[in-house]
């Protein structure tokens, strides 16, 4: 709770005495101002057990005043929770003082907030569009007053040139402005810092459905188990051979995602069992993006030849420095490959990922349910999940198949599946 003393500070030219309200919040100290003011009769000088001097307020009468003004403040708290307010805002709060605050300096905060809840390629189109909002408006502060719905709309207009930015990037500053609408304001007890909310009128462009990535299952099979040929560089040979591995492991765990693969730690495997939460969503996923999916065995040898050290569960943070710096080489890797095997089109990680739910869903006849619950998607029935212990052998099964239909029932172990 928030500490209040009444107090003075600087001496006017008229020998009065401004009277303020000292508030000792979260280590930081903010004034608020009275209007009242005290002479010399008003105050009281006494000295402290180390000899410094201290002047108090003695006259009663501003000192009535300013007990019931604390009141007033403290009244205000005990409604709330102040625990995680800087003493700045809590004093706005308090006295509800019309403050301009500035939507950029909370988007920077909302971003590195992301960042550090490993978020770091989702941050990044937000980055993106707070950095093209203030191109737009050309000026390097923006108050949350400024964005009006004629401002957004005049924004959205100004990028028609390209349809996935004018989706994008408004649906990225809109999730910021109702994240600080829910820190700011307080319909409860009548405090409302944020007045506008633009997006409530501007309909944000939808974007248009994504290009499938799915390929068919002889080029799965082709990229997957041709045997490469190498160039003199260890670099490049290293390359192939770790993006052909790092490709069947994707494909034979239901097209777990390669930042997964990056960031699993040891302790996710359990036998050959793999259990993990996905990083995507872990921190914003009311079921803790859980996924559990037994290790076929065709892919175990991959597990001891890429064996992490400490906690990783594979060595591939001993190789890159961060997961994107891990998907761009296998990416690379991919591209060397399918120029060697004279494959037209762009192969990534997200292909093995995409053609596998393709492949379970067209030609192992899953349900799309069953498929996003394999890809670990977010369920649209969230409620009824919250009574329901998941079962996970359906996945295992439904991966069997998919691994048969597209490498032959022999690479698929009867064991342990």
């Amino acid at each position: 709770m928030a500490k209040f003393v009444t107090c003075i500070r600087n001496r006017r030219n008229d020998g009065l005495y401004p009277v303020y309200i000292r508030v000792f919040h979260n280590k930081s100290i903010q004034y608020i101002k009275t209007g009242l003011l005290v002479g010399d009769k008003g105050l009281k000088v006494s000295y402290k057990k180390d000899g410094k001097k201290q002047i108090n307020i003695s006259n009663v009468r501003i000192l009535s005043e300013c007990i019931r003004r604390i009141s007033g403040y403290v009244e205000k708290l005990n409604l709330m929770n102040s625990e995680n307010l800087d003493c700045r805002t809590l004093v706005d709060i308090i006295t509800n003082t019309a403050v301009d605050l500035s939507f950029t300096e909370y988007a920077k905060e909302f971003i590195i907030l992301m960042y550090n809840q490993n978020r770091e390629n989702a941050s990044k189109n937000y980055k993106l569009a707070v950095k093209r909002l203030h191109e737009y408006l050309g000026k390097d502060d923006i108050l949350f007053k400024e964005l009006t719905s004629k401002v957004i709309a005049g924004w959205i207009e100004s990028m028609k040139e390209s349809a996935r930015s004018k989706s994008l990037y408004p649906s990225c500053i809109r999730t910021i402005f109702n994240s600080a609408i829910n820190k700011y304001n307080d319909y409860d007890l009548d405090i409302i810092r944020i007045r506008t909310n633009p997006f409530v009128r501007v309909k944000i462009p939808k974007q248009r459905e994504p290009e499938k990535r799915s390929v068919e299952r002889f080029i799965i099979n082709k990229v997957l188990s041709s045997k490469i040929t190498y160039p003199v560089s260890h670099a490049e040979i290293s390359r192939k051979e770790l993006a052909q591995d790092v490709g069947k492991i994707i494909f034979c765990l239901a097209g777990i995602n390669a930042a997964d693969l990056y960031d699993l730690n040891e302790k996710a495997l359990k036998g050959w069992r793999l259990c993990y939460k996905r990083k995507k969503t872990r921190d914003n996923s009311g079921t803790g993006a859980y996924m559990e999916i037994t290790v076929p065995e065709m892919i175990r040898p991959l597990f001891d030849k890429y064996k992490g050290r400490k906690d990783k569960l594979f060595d591939f943070s001993k190789r890159f420095a961060d997961a994107n710096g891990f998907v761009k080489s296998v990416n690379k890797g991919l591209r060397a490959i399918c120029g060697e095997l004279e494959i037209e089109g762009t192969i990534t990680t997200y292909t093995f990922r995409h053609s596998w739910a393709t492949i379970a869903q067209n030609e192992c006849g899953a349900s799309t349910e069953l498929v996003a619950f394999a890809l670990n998607h977010a369920s649209v029935h969230k409620m009824t999940e919250g009574y329901i212990r998941k079962d996970y052998s359906p996945i295992d099964k439904l991966n069997r198949q998919v691994i048969d239909f597209v490498f032959g029932s022999e690479h698929v172990s009867a064991s342990g599946q």
